[in-house]
């Protein structure tokens, strides 16, 4: 696989990642999430993608868990991440009791299927 396949890669799973409910329930709390680094693992897809917010500076790390077949279609938020992710964004005032009363009676923390 050559760079531009990779790349090709990538924007695809940045795709699906967006898609996935840790990711949205992060963006519900206030966070502009913007690219940031992939990591790859001996394998096409990428293994790791990071995001960061551009009003906190917070950073995000996201697991595939597929891609030890290959997929890029279900993403998790990595645990060195939750803890972090669990306050809402402090520079757009939103706070974690405002999205969980937004939010009760959904389960957000659930990879996405493709």
């Amino acid at each position: 696989m050559d760079s531009t396949d990779f790349m090709v890669e990538v924007e695809k799973a940045r795709a699906m990642l967006e898609r996935a409910a840790d990711y949205v329930a992060l963006r519900g709390r206030g966070h502009e999430l913007v690219g940031g680094a992939t990591l790859t693992c001996a394998s096409d897809v990428p293994w790791q993608l990071q995001v960061k917010c551009a009003r906190c500076a917070g950073v995000f790390w996201f697991d595939n868990l597929a891609w030890r077949t290959g997929g890029a279609d279900r993403w998790q938020l990595s645990a060195d991440s939750r803890e972090h992710a669990t306050a809402g964004c402090a520079a757009a005032g939103v706070t974690a009791g405002q999205f969980i009363t937004q939010a009760s009676g959904r389960n957000l923390l659930q990879p996405v299927r493709g």
